[in-house]
């Protein structure tokens, strides 16, 4: 075949392919150009479908949506406003008012602010409605009338629970309903001052092509409540679903969108339970508030320290008292350790309500620096009451109840400690340490052994500084050797 044919050939196929890509494009279902795919997980966003989720790594979440497209230059309506200056703006209509439960106002920063939106998160069964049921008969009292609106439950479900409660306040107003056009319409009708809305992701926008608790509905949702919010002066507060991980459901955008997200935590085998503030705009942040499950519903636990401690034995091997900071609260708790000869090959470690990882390098230090069999032998190390603590406080009560254990020798019944351990055995200052001795002291404890840059500072005659490890156990056992 000469040049010119073998030019001519080419020319061809390049066409032939062209008209074929063009057919095949033609050929597509005109859905395929108007739908993304959603992770029903993390909300995120894609035009081709993913068996893994680039974003956060969960299978099979990504669902096919319709997009939704306005028509262009469509606005959505609202009410215009005129920018004022800020300084001349006036503080009489931002009057916090109460829940009715002092330890959750602190840990809201001082109560509710009205026409703020919050968003509550946590287990299944954690006791999130029997809390906002409370609080909406709480409020009540000051603010006229509450409406809770529940998704899940019908209204003789919540009469049960109501009755068990004791709640009885004729202010306090309920609806099962899902569908978001009656829920604000029922809002605007009532005029409520609190409205719980339980949860968000049974809510339903129907100007939303897709199903209830997609991400596209939940987002919609939540900026609609938004707007009610803002625009009525009403506290709004959306409950909120949790997955596998213990993240909120839904799109990252939720949690952006309110003003305040809390955590409950605990472990349904507990009685106790923990409101935390991952995010408030209007007070600060990790902030705690400790409730006991009782007979009648949540109850407020106004000393955790002492609750924690009230079943502590004495001159018991293994047991060390430290004081830890739950967001600015200082709390009293009893760290346990338990060393065993190791049973198999491998040596275990155990850890309950501690990072796994803490335990490991407080582990790692004490067999370098003190016990240096610790390395052969089983360690189990937890948090009496099954209060989960994470900073860095905790680490030399760790060590120090480690080796209690392992010698068989009692801590002094009236020593507590706290502080961080380096990996050269040194014992390092934490936050908020003045804070930390007050409440050893007020608890009767005569001896708080401290890192030893401490003791400059401070003018407490309990505190005792330690610079190492060998410091902290020699003052912390009834005898050391």
């Amino acid at each position: 075949m000469n040049n010119h044919a073998w030019g001519f050939q080419r020319k061809t196929d390049a066409r032939h392919r062209t008209l074929l890509k063009k057919g095949s494009e033609d050929s597509m279902p005109p859905s395929a150009s108007n739908s993304r795919f959603v992770c029903s997980s993390c909300g995120y966003q894609s035009l081709r479908w993913y068996g893994r989720c680039p974003e956060c790594g969960e299978w099979n979440t990504l669902e096919e949506q319709p997009t939704v497209t306005k028509p262009r230059g469509a606005k959505r309506a609202g009410r215009r406003q005129t920018p004022v200056v800020l300084s001349a703006v006036a503080l009489e209509n931002v009057k916090r008012f109460s829940s009715g439960l002092p330890e959750f106002d602190r840990t809201l920063g001082g109560g509710f602010v009205p026409g703020s939106l919050l968003l509550l998160g946590g287990e299944p069964g954690i006791g999130k409605s029997t809390l906002l049921l409370s609080v909406a008969d709480n409020v009540t009292s000051s603010i006229g009338r509450s409406l809770y609106i529940s998704g899940e439950e019908s209204l003789g479900q919540v009469k049960i629970r109501a009755d068990r409660l004791g709640i009885e306040s004729q202010g306090l107003y309920f609806a099962s309903e899902r569908n978001m056009d009656a829920i604000l319409g029922m809002c605007l009708e009532i005029k409520p001052g609190l409205l719980v809305v339980d949860s968000i992701q049974t809510c339903e926008d129907p100007s939303v092509d897709s199903l209830p608790g997609s991400p596209a509905q939940i987002r919609s949702c939540a900026i609609r409540f938004q707007e009610y919010a803002k625009s009525e002066n009403v506290t709004v507060i959306l409950v909120g679903h949790t997955v596998k991980t213990g993240d909120l459901a839904g799109p990252r955008l939720l949690e952006h969108l309110v003003d305040t997200v809390l955590y409950f935590e605990g472990e349904l085998s507990h009685l106790y339970r923990i409101v935390r503030a991952r995010k408030n705009r209007f007070g600060a942040t990790d902030e705690v508030s400790v409730f006991r499950m009782g007979e009648k519903g949540l109850v407020e636990i106004r000393n955790p320290s002492e609750f924690f401690l009230s079943e502590r034995i004495a001159d018991r091997s293994g047991c060390c008292v430290s004081v830890c900071v739950q967001g600015n609260k200082p709390i009293l708790v009893e760290v346990q350790a338990l060393v065993t000869p190791c049973l198999y090959g491998t040596p275990r470690r155990v850890a309950g309500e501690i990072d796994y990882q803490k335990l490991l390098l407080t582990a790692a230090v004490m067999s370098k620096y003190l016990v240096s069999g610790l390395d052969k032998m089983d360690v189990f190390v937890k948090i009496a009451g099954g209060a989960k603590v994470n900073e860095p406080g905790i680490d030399l009560a760790c060590g120090v109840a480690m080796v209690s254990s392992y010698y068989d020798i009692p801590v002094r019944h009236n020593v507590a400690c706290f502080g961080e351990i380096g990996l050269s055995g040194e014992v390092r200052m934490v936050p908020r340490m003045e804070d930390r001795v007050r409440e050893a002291s007020r608890l009767g404890f005569e001896r708080v052994l401290v890192p030893h840059g401490f003791t400059d500072s401070s003018s407490s005659p309990i505190t005792i500084g330690v610079s190492t490890v060998e410091e902290g156990v020699r003052n912390a056992l009834i005898k050391s050797k």
